[in-house]
């Protein structure tokens, strides 16, 4: 049985492989959801408490697992990505030590980059 797909999730979707994230990855599902939920202005600070609380429930994980599998998502674009446009849409957001953005970073300028996209 097919779900329904909106539309906010396929724009999520094609922006994260735009930016060379790999879908076969767990925390790009994870990561491509909790953009979703900030796209809808739903509270997803502190994401520990209130965001990877949220996905752990949807998706039957511990939020703990919820954060390393997003930070994994986010590294290995950092490694295999399209390089060019991580530094152009997130460049302002690295985090001096690791040299990317920390996952509250990236989500909330993904939230605002697409939301940008769409006025």
């Amino acid at each position: 049985m097919l779900q329904s797909v909106t539309d906010a999730e396929i724009k999520v979707k094609q922006y994260l492989l735009e930016l060379g994230f790999q879908p076969n990855l767990k925390g790009y599902k994870l990561l491509s959801r909790l953009i979703e939920i900030a796209l809808n202005s739903d509270d997803i600070l502190p994401l520990k408490y209130n965001g990877y609380r949220r996905l752990s429930d949807e998706f039957g994980v511990d939020c703990a697992s919820v954060e390393k599998d997003i930070q994994n998502a986010i590294s290995s674009a950092w490694l295999r990505g399209n390089i060019d446009v991580l530094y152009r849409e997130f460049g302002e957001t690295l985090d001096e030590n690791k040299g990317k953005p920390t996952n509250k970073q990236f989500v909330l300028t993904a939230a605002e980059r697409l939301t940008l996209r769409a006025m």
